[in-house]
């Protein structure tokens, strides 16, 4: 008797399932499409089957839960009003995300929203004629209003199925959903529990008060930012002073510097010719990106007793010294990683991204994509007989499997023959020699790009700091606190042209006989302007790497360490 009233209740759930979706069919489905579709075409594009399946499914239950609360909790009239509310969020949500899937091949994230922030109305009807037009404007018509048809004139009332089967479905839908939301819980918590990363309107919503708050710190930071230049020497004449920035770029995994793995070929083989120089003693001041940049391009160091932003920065004394300045970057647009060399973009006269993005998403483009930046750049120097170029690399940051295409897939767990590392760490150090390998490409790559402009040409190659990759014990990675010397030993090489040498002998004379003067990267603001002969109240020709004033005995500072007794003496 109790087994029959509870298979009459299971009937009777099944039975109201099946109406409530009947009666309600257009209301489940916009739901649905409008909550996951993005997701799932985003995953399919991955290759994530695993993913496409349970977001369906997992999104079908979203929409019942959604539909049976907005009919059965409210009056008729109420429920009507916060169902349209509700569909004209989530299209908009939709559209936004549709159109951001379709042109950058991304859902909706900080880095989308941010560059409405940062964008004025001409900007923005240029960027809608550009890549919407009038196509997609006629296409947003035609959704529009076939979604509407079907709306008003619910074809699915013409659908008919007997009560079994309505049960059958219904228990058929139920459980699938069921159990994949389940195993979403387990599998991927970060989605479902992730606050922002369930559905469009979610992730909008998330994306848009990170960006404001993101926005409000960088409005503050620029506020501060110290651009008052008053220049006491201005005699540079180099054509093109190219910078290229690195990042997390550990000197002791390049087989330049000795390291066992011939991951460094194009970089050997112009040593061997003579081309470049390489530093052999320089650490960075910081092992994070915006610690680092803080100092490398402004005067603030180790014994300042201002914050980085009460100095000059580099950009805008090269500005003042007549320079055309590009900032070529394919790191993060914008966001709490990215603020300061955003910063140092806005300033300069030409800035480009390879992709708009916040410092939290990362879709894995590698560094080639700043080819055509830097040919752009290139083909646009016009009249300018002076131009400063900032090339910004996501280099070997991790996750480094994302940092180099297959083909430079060189390395695997296999070639990593030293000893102490099990099977993991040796897959993800290959991995890592893989990226420096690329890396290789593109430093040698940008160095043959002006190369062939013939002209008066130095470039310098410096990452922001180095990497730990299980060179003592089980630590990957860079952190502020506690640091090894493989965090912050990084690689500084020098390339000139032909007629760089020719129009400034002793300076490239100069930069041979530094190669190993013990350096610090929170002073390359003043070998860059010794070498570009600009100078500022604030420079300091004792800590120009290649100045023959060069102070050796400077201590190294990091994290009140002394980098050469506490870190380096103590061999961490």
């Amino acid at each position: 008797m109790e087994n029959h009233c509870f298979s009459n209740r299971i009937a009777t759930f099944l039975q109201g399932v099946a109406d409530l979706v009947r009666q309600d069919f257009g209301w489940f489905m916009l739901f649905w499409l409008l909550s996951c579709s993005t997701q799932v075409i985003k995953w399919g594009m991955m290759g994530k089957t695993d993913l496409v399946m349970s977001m369906a499914f997992t999104g079908l239950l979203m929409a019942l839960l959604a539909t049976f609360i907005t009919r059965w909790l409210f009056v008729p009239k109420a429920s009507k009003i916060i169902r349209y509310i509700l569909v004209a969020l989530l299209f908009a949500a939709f559209i936004i995300e549709a159109f951001v899937l379709y042109q950058y091949g991304a859902l909706t994230g900080v880095g989308t929203i941010n560059s409405l922030f940062e964008t004025n109305p001409e900007e923005s009807a240029e960027f809608l004629n550009t890549f919407v037009g009038v196509q997609g404007g006629l296409l947003a018509v035609v959704i529009v209003a076939v979604m509407y048809c079907l709306v008003k004139y619910k074809p699915w009332h013409k659908l008919a199925a007997d009560a079994i089967s309505q049960k059958v479905i219904a228990g058929i839908v139920v459980v699938v959903s069921s159990s994949y939301a389940i195993y979403m819980c387990f599998a991927y918590p970060g989605i479902m529990f992730g606050g922002d990363n369930l559905t469009p309107l979610t992730r909008l919503m998330g994306a848009t008060s990170t960006a404001w708050k993101n926005h409000v710190a960088y409005q503050e930071l620029q506020a501060k930012l110290d651009v008052d230049i008053h220049l006491t020497k201005n005699d540079g004449h180099i054509t093109n002073i190219v910078f290229i920035l690195g990042e997390s770029t550990n000197r002791n995994h390049m087989h330049l510097y000795g390291y066992p793995m011939e991951n460094t070929p194009n970089l050997d083989e112009l040593y061997k010719k003579g081309e470049i120089v390489f530093f052999k003693d320089v650490v960075s001041a910081h092992s994070t990106t915006v610690a680092s940049l803080s100092k490398i391009f402004t005067f603030c160091d180790h014994e300042s007793d201002k914050p980085w932003y009460d100095y000059n920065n580099l950009i805008d004394i090269m500005n003042a010294a007549g320079y055309k300045t590009h900032w070529l970057s394919n790191q993060e647009s914008s966001g709490i990683w990215g603020n300061v060399a955003q910063i140092y973009a806005a300033h300069s006269d030409v800035s480009h991204y390879t992709q708009i993005r916040d410092s939290k998403e990362d879709e894995g483009r590698v560094d080639g994509e700043l080819f055509p930046l830097v040919d752009n750049a290139i083909a646009g120097i016009g009249d300018s007989n002076k131009n400063f170029f900032v090339v910004h690399l996501m280099g070997a940051h991790l996750a480094y499997y994302n940092r180099y295409p297959f083909e430079f897939a060189k390395f695997n767990e296999t070639s990593i023959t030293l000893p102490g590392f099990n099977d993991d760490q040796k897959q993800v150090i290959a991995q890592y020699d893989n990226a420096l390998f690329y890396n290789d490409y593109i430093v040698s790559g940008i160095i043959d790009k002006f190369r062939e402009t013939n002209s008066d040409t130095i470039v310098i190659y410096l990452p922001d700091h180095g990497e730990a990759v299980y060179d003592e014990g089980g630590v990957n990675g860079h952190i502020e606190e506690n640091p090894s010397r493989h965090m912050i030993e990084v690689p500084l090489i020098m390339w000139a042209s032909e007629k760089f040498k020719q129009n400034h002998p002793e300076k490239w004379a100069l930069i041979r006989e530094a190669i190993q003067n013990p350096y610090m990267t929170d002073d390359m603001i003043h070998t860059v302007l010794d070498i570009a002969d600009i100078h500022t109240a604030d420079f300091d020709p004792t800590k120009s790497i290649i100045s023959r004033s060069f102070n050796k005995l400077r201590p190294r500072i990091f994290d009140d360490k002394d980098y050469d007794r506490e870190i380096l003496g103590a061999g961490k």
